[in-house]
C-alpha cells in the first residue's frame, strides 16, 4: 500500500511457499507477505496480486516492524508453513494455513497465528485486498478487529486495526507466551476471531493422515512425501481435477511476454501426476480423476482438448489485464488460455495409459469409462498419422511430432492390453512403430522433434519409459544430442527452435528429470545420479520447484508447478528401482515399474481390490 513497504521489490518466485485446502490457495513470501490467494478456486480473481504488480496488487504482510531475519520448514507431513523470525529484541513464530470449507460456510478460509517465544517483539500487520483484478482498491472499513471491503474477504483478529492511507493496519508488541490470530471469511464474518490453534491440530490431522498411505520408505521419503503433498495441494477436490500450477503469468523470461495461465487443468499433467501419486502410495484421488476425465469424454463428441476448467469448463478464454505491470515488469498478465483451443493428441495416450495402471494395480473400470478408452482408441488410430499442435503449445502452424506419434501408440497398445485386440488397432500401433523407427529417423541417426527438421525434443526422453519399442541405437543419440544441444549443465531446454514467439524461456525441469530416467534406461547410471543431485539442490527451502529455471538456478514460469514435483518423484522411484534391479528393473511401462517392489517401497494397490 503506499507508504507501507512502498519501496519493497519484487520477491524472487523461489522466496515463496504454496498455502492450499485443495480448493484455494495462497503464496506467502519469507517477508511475511501473502502477496498471491486465489481463496475459494484456484482459478478464481486474486484477493491478493502484488505478486505481479508491487505497487497495484493486494497483499497481507504480517512481520516484524523491526529489521529481522527469517528461517521457515512446513509442519511435517502437512501444508502448514511455520515462519520463525529473528530480531534483536526477540522472536516470533508464525503459522499460516488455509482451512477447507468442510463443516460449514462459516469456517475461515486462511488463518494466520502470530506468537512471542522469547523477548519482546513489535509487530505490524497490513491488510490491503483488491477484488480481483480490479484498477482501484475498494474502500476499507476497520473496526477494532474486523476489516471488510466490498468484494473482498472479511478479516477478523484480535488486534486492532485502523484504515491508513488504502489498507488496514494493525500495531501490536508480542511477548513470550502472547498471541495474536487473524482469519480470512469468504462470506459473513464473526464477532471475534476462532481458535486458530484447535483449526491448526485439525488441519494438521487431516494432512497426516492423508499421508500415511505412502508406499516409499527410503532415504528420500521426507523430499518425496513434500513433492507429493504439493500434487496433492494442487488437486481441486470437488472435481479431482489437479491444476498445472498455482499462478498465472510468472514468465519464462524476465521481462517478455512469455506468461501463461497455468491454474487449469492439463489431460496430460494431471494422468502424469495421479500416476506418479499412485505410484507414491496415493491412489484414491484416481478415483475422482476418472470421474472427471469420464465426463469429459461423456461431453466431447470428438476429440479432448488438452486442458479444461477445475470444474470441466471448456471456455477458458485468454484475456490481458493491461493495467498490471507482471513480476518485474513482465507483461502481459493474462487470465484464461487459448491453448485450450489447440489439438495435442499425446492426451489420448495419456488417459489410456492411466487406466491400464489403473486395472494392472487391481482396480475395475467402469463400464462407462471402458467405453470411453476404446472411443479414444479408435480416434488415435484414425488420425494419429495427421499433424497437430504438440505438447509443448508452439504459436506455430501444426506438425507431425514425433511425440504425438508414440503416445498415440501408447493410446493403441493399452487398449489393446485393456480391450482386447481389434484389427484397426493392431494394424495402427505397428504402423507408428514402422514410422517411427524408419522414416522419422534423422539422417544423424537420432529421433527429431517432428518429420522434415533438424531440431531435437526433449519430450522424446519419454519414449522408452511409456514402453515404446524405440531403435536403441537412436535413442542414444537422441540422449547425447539433447545433452549437447538442449542442455545446460544439469538443466535442459524443452527445445531452441522457433516456437512463433519472441524472445525464449528457461530450461523446463521435468525435462531435467526426464533425461535422468532415459540415462538409467541406457544403463548410465553414475551420470544419472550426478544429475539428479544437482536437481535436488534446486528445491527452494521449503522443497518447492516452479516450472522452469535460468541458467543460474533462479526459478522461472508458474510456481509451484506439478510437472516439475512429478518429475521428481518419478526420478527418484526410477532410481530407487535401478538399485534395487539394475537395468532390467526400468524397462517397460509405468505400470511395469510401479508394481516392481524394492526394499524402499512396496507396490501399490488400488483400495478394495483383493
Amino acid at each position: 500500500m503506499p507508504g507501507f513497504d512502498d519501496e519493497r521489490d519484487y520477491q524472487p518466485i523461489e522466496a515463496y511457499a504454496l498455502l492450499s485446502n485443495c480448493e484455494g490457495c495462497a503464496l506467502v513470501a519469507r517477508d511475511g507477505g501473502i502477496d498471491w490467494a486465489c481463496l475459494e478456486r484456484f482459478d478464481a480473481d486474486p484477493t491478493f496480486s502484488r505478486l505481479l504488480d508491487r505497487r497495484r496488487g493486494g497483499h497481507f504482510t504480517l512481520r516484524p516492524a523491526e529489521r529481522f531475519e527469517t528461517a521457515r520448514q512446513y509442519l511435517s507431513r502437512s501444508n502448514i508453513l511455520e515462519t520463525t523470525f529473528t530480531t534483536a529484541t526477540g522472536f516470533v513464530t508464525l503459522h499460516d494455513f488455509m482451512v477447507g470449507p468442510e463443516g460449514g460456510a462459516d469456517r475461515p478460509r486462511l488463518v494466520r497465528l502470530v506468537a512471542g517465544v522469547s523477548g519482546r517483539v513489535p509487530m505490524v500487520a497490513v491488510y490491503r485486498p483488491l477484488a480481483g483484478f480490479a484498477e482501484a482498491a475498494a474502500p476499507l472499513a476497520a473496526t477494532d478487529g474486523r476489516v471488510a471491503a466490498n468484494g473482498c474477504p472479511g478479516l477478523v483478529s484480535d488486534a486492532a486495526f485502523a484504515v491508513e492511507d488504502a489498507g488496514a493496519v494493525a500495531r501490536f508488541t508480542l511477548e513470550a507466551g502472547q498471541e495474536r490470530r487473524f482469519a480470512l471469511y469468504p462470506g459473513a464474518t464473526p464477532d471475534a476471531p476462532p481458535d486458530a490453534r484447535a483449526l491448526m491440530e485439525e488441519t494438521r490431522r487431516a494432512w497426516v493422515l492423508w499421508t500415511q498411505g505412502a508406499a516409499y520408505v527410503g532415504p528420500l521419503a521426507g523430499e518425496l512425501m513434500r513433492s507429493a503433498l504439493v500434487l496433492k495441494a494442487l488437486t481441486y477436490a470437488p472435481s479431482g481435477a489437479i491444476v498445472a500450477a498455482a499462478t498465472t503469468s510468472l514468465p519464462e523470461e524476465v521481462g517478455g511476454i512469455r506468461n501463461w495461465d497455468y491454474r487449469f487443468c492439463w489431460i496430460r499433467d494431471a494422468c502424469l501426476s495421479f500416476y506418479v501419486l499412485k505410484k507414491f502410495g496415493m491412489v484414491r484421488e484416481a478415483e475422482a480423476f476418472f470421474g472427471f476425465v469420464s465426463d469429459l469424454c461423456a461431453r466431447a463428441e470428438g476429440r479432448l482438448k488438452p486442458l479444461y476448467g477445475i470444474a470441466g469448463e471448456d471456455d477458458l478464454g485468454e484475456v490481458t489485464i493491461s493495467h498490471f505491470e507482471g513480476w518485474r515488469g513482465s507483461a502481459p498478465v493474462r487470465h484464461g488460455n487459448e491453448a485450450a483451443e489447440q489439438h495435442q493428441a499425446d492426451a489420448y495416450g495419456q488417459v489410456l495409459d492411466l487406466l491400464y495402471l489403473y486395472e494392472r494395480l487391481g482396480g475395475t473400470l467402469p463400464e462407462a469409462m471402458r467405453a470411453h478408452g476404446a472411443r479414444l482408441a479408435d480416434i488415435s488410430a484414425a488420425h494419429w498419422a495427421e499433424p497437430d499442435a504438440g505438447l509443448w503449445e508452439p504459436r506455430k502452424p501444426e506438425q507431425r511430432y514425433l511425440h504425438a506419434a508414440i503416445m498415440n501408440w501408447v493410446a493403441l497398445d493399452r487398449a489393446i492390453r485393456l480391450f482386447g485386440e481389434r484389427p484397426h488397432w493392431c494394424r495402427e500401433r505397428d504402423r507408428i512403430v514402422a514410422w517411427v523407427n524408419g522414416e522419422a529417423i534423422h539422417r544423424d541417426g537420432h529421433y527429431p522433434q517432428y518429420l522434415g527438421t533438424d531440431e531435437p525434443d526433449a519430450a522424446l526422453l519419454v519414449a522408452p519409459m511409456v514402453g515404446f519399442p524405440v531403435d536403441e541405437a537412436a535413442f542414444a543419440r537422441t540422449v547425447d544430442a539433447v545433452i549437447a544441444r538442449l542442455g545446460h549443465g544439469h538443466l535442459v531446454y524443452r527445445y531452441r527452435n522457433d516456437d512463433g514467439l519472441p524472445g525464449h524461456e528457461g530450461t523446463f525441469l521435468l525435462c531435467a528429470f526426464w533425461l535422468v530416467d532415459a540415462l538409467l534406461w541406457l544403463g548410465r547410471d553414475a551420470e544419472a545420479r550426478t544429475r539428479f543431485d544437482a536437481l535436488r539442490a534446486l528445491q527452494n527451502d521449503v522443497g518447492l520447484y516452479a516450472e522452469e529455471a535460468a541458467e543460474d538456478g533462479g526459478f522461472l514460469g508458474n510456481f509451484p508447478q506439478a510437472f516439475s514435483h512429478l518429475g521428481f518423484i518419478h526420478s527418484a522411484l526410477t532410481l530407487d528401482l535401478y538399485d534395487h534391479g539394475g537395468r532390467a528393473a526400468v524397462q517397460g511401462t509405468y505400470a511395469d515399474r510401479s508394481l516392481r517392489e524394492t526394499d524402499s517401497r512396496r507396490a501399490p494397490r488400488i483400495a478394495g481390490a483383493d
